[in-house]
C-alpha cells in the first residue's frame, strides 16, 4: 500500500520530447526555434481563453496557432502539411531517461500521476507507446474541467485521493510555479529553459533530467525517515 504520496508528471515537453514536431517544422524550412515560438504562443493563447472563462483543447489551439506562426516566419504550408506537423504531437518520443525515472519512483513506493494540458486519450496512447503506462496510477487532463494549467483547480484534480507528500515534476517554469502556488512540492527540470524565474515561487529541486529529479525525491524521503 502506498504510504509516501504521489509524484505528478507534466507530460508534453517534460516526459516526452518535442523534437519530432521541431524536426517537421525544420523540414518545411523553418528555423529550429520555430517549435518554441509555436508552442509558447499556443500555451499563451490557451491560457488566455481559460483565464477569460472559455476553453478550447490544446490540439485545437495548436491547429489555430500554426498558420500564424508560419506566416510570421514567412513560410507557406497547405492544410495537409500543417496537419502533418500537428500530428507529430501524437507521436512524441519519451525522454531517454523517462522509464528509469518512473521505475525508480514506483520501486520506492511513490504513486505516479500524469497531469497534462493535452487530452487524456492522447496521453494514454503516448504512455502506452513508450511502455510506460504500467507505471501510472492515473491520467488527468485539463479537458476534464475546462481549465488549463497553471489554474489551481487543475492541480487539485491530480491531488485527489492522495495521502502524503505530493510532488510536481515539470520542465516548464510556469507549471512549477502553478504547482507551488497550489501547495505542491516541486522539482524543475532545467534542460530546456535553463534558468528558473526569480519572480516565481522557487522549486525545492532543480535537476538536469528526470532521473536526477527522481533520485533527489527518493533520497530526500529516505533522509527524512532516518
Amino acid at each position: 500500500m502506498n504510504t509516501k504520496g504521489a509524484v505528478i508528471f507534466d507530460i508534453i515537453g517534460t516526459c516526452f520530447s518535442l523534437d519530432k514536431p521541431r524536426q517537421r517544422l525544420v523540414e518545411l524550412g523553418a528555423p529550429p526555434h520555430a517549435l518554441e515560438l509555436w508552442f509558447a504562443q499556443t500555451l499563451r493563447d490557451a491560457f488566455a481563453l481559460s483565464h477569460a472563462g472559455s476553453y478550447r483543447t490544446l490540439k485545437e489551439v495548436l491547429e489555430a496557432e500554426l498558420p500564424r506562426t508560419l506566416k510570421v516566419l514567412g513560410i507557406e504550408a497547405d492544410v495537409q502539411k500543417r496537419s502533418h506537423i500537428v500530428k507529430a504531437f501524437s507521436e512524441l518520443e519519451p525522454q531517454p531517461e523517462a522509464l528509469e525515472a518512473f521505475r525508480l519512483l514506483t520501486t520506492a513506493g511513490w504513486k505516479l500521476v500524469a497531469l497534462t494540458n493535452g487530452s487524456e486519450d492522447s496521453t494514454h496512447k503516448l504512455l502506452e507507446r513508450a511502455n510506460a503506462l504500467e507505471y501510472f496510477a492515473s491520467i488527468f487532463s485539463c479537458d476534464a474541467i475546462g481549465k488549463t494549467k497553471p489554474h489551481p483547480d487543475v492541480y487539485a484534480l491530480a491531488k485527489q485521493d492522495v495521502e502524503g507528500d505530493v510532488w510536481m515534476i515539470a520542465a516548464h517554469a510556469w507549471d512549477i510555479a502553478g504547482a507551488a502556488c497550489a501547495g505542491l512540492r516541486t522539482a524543475f527540470i532545467n534542460k530546456e529553459e535553463k534558468d528558473y524565474l526569480g519572480v516565481y515561487p522557487q522549486p525545492e529541486i532543480i535537476a538536469s533530467d528526470l532521473v536526477e529529479a527522481a533520485n533527489q525525491i527518493v533520497e530526500g524521503m529516505t533522509l527524512t525517515l532516518r
